[in-house]
């Protein structure tokens, strides 16, 4: 007589850890697969704005753009997304200023999911835009190098740093304790505005000798995106001029030197300009728009 032996069952918790990890598997190939998803979809609203931004920039190069937000396919349902950012490098205006960068924050974009899907996507609706131009010190060098006399011309290594609109009007050093006081109260009530403190350094061939000089002036936003450096006063640090002591013909050169005007052209998307920044070693002229469309 021969007996069968019936295999042994698996006990019921290892049949639970098999079906638990069949279910961690089956979620973990579903996220990823919306993840690759997300990102697919998401490079491909980011090239449809992209190429609207190129052409309305007439730009050699495709823009930088990302989309923000935690998923882009449920903004891309709904067909709005709340934020969106497009950067562009390496901007020129003219003959002089050659290397600018453009920032641009779009709020409330409107783009329905069909028409980007097929490629047939025409208008990209903007509820809100902040643009910002960004001149580089180098861009400075250059337009002042541009100018026709000889001296200004001579201005090289141009530094730019940000200070208070105070510390810009009047010499900290010179300040009573009060008055220092009111000074530190009145920088921190500072907003941006059509206003900026700013230190420019530059080195000038002065008499044939290199002379390195800081002005301390205002940025003003003038005549539309312009922008333009007025300097209030002077500090040397090695001259011929005197000892760091400059003689009100010599003091009034100088600033004349340093006083300049930029030209970043037009801000992106009929952008008004209200306001102007300095950065160290960039200068800025910011705006905002309402009700924007994107391939118009």
């Amino acid at each position: 007589m021969t007996t069968t032996e019936t295999p042994p069952r698996p006990a019921p918790g290892k049949r639970r850890t098999k079906r638990v990890r069949r279910l961690v598997i089956a979620l973990v190939v579903l996220v990823g697969l919306l993840v690759v998803a997300d990102f697919g979809a998401a490079a491909i609203f980011e090239y449809q704005v992209s190429k609207r931004a190129r052409d309305q920039f007439d730009l050699s190069d495709d823009p930088a753009v990302k989309v923000g937000g935690f998923s882009f396919l449920a903004q891309a349902i709904s067909g709005e997304y709340g934020h969106v950012t497009i950067d562009a490098k390496g901007v020129p205006v003219e003959d002089t200023l050659r290397d600018l960068e453009v920032h641009i924050e779009l709020r409330d974009v409107q783009a329905p999911l069909g028409d980007l899907v097929s490629g047939s996507l025409q208008e990209v609706k903007v509820r809100e835009v902040e643009g910002q131009v960004k001149v580089k010190a180098s861009d400075v060098n250059r337009a002042i190098a541009s100018n026709r006399n000889n001296l200004i011309r001579s201005i090289t290594n141009v530094k730019i740093d940000p200070i208070s609109e105070q510390d810009a009007i009047t010499d900290p050093d010179s300040r009573t304790d009060a008055e220092q006081e009111a000074a530190e109260r009145a920088a921190e009530a500072e907003i941006e505005d059509t206003t900026a403190g700013a230190r420019v350094c530059a080195t000038a061939n002065i008499g044939g000798d290199e002379t390195e000089m800081c002005a301390y002036g205002i940025i003003s936003l003038v005549e539309g995106a312009k922008m333009t450096f007025t300097p209030n006063r002077i500090e040397l640090s090695n001259s011929v001029l005197g000892g760091g002591q400059l003689s009100p013909e010599a003091d009034a050169l100088l600033k004349q030197i340093l006083n300049f005007t930029l030209d970043p052209g037009k801000l992106p998307f009929t952008v008004t300009p209200t306001a102007v920044t300095v950065e160290p070693g960039v200068l800025s002229v910011k705006g905002t728009a309402n009700d924007v469309v994107l391939g118009k």
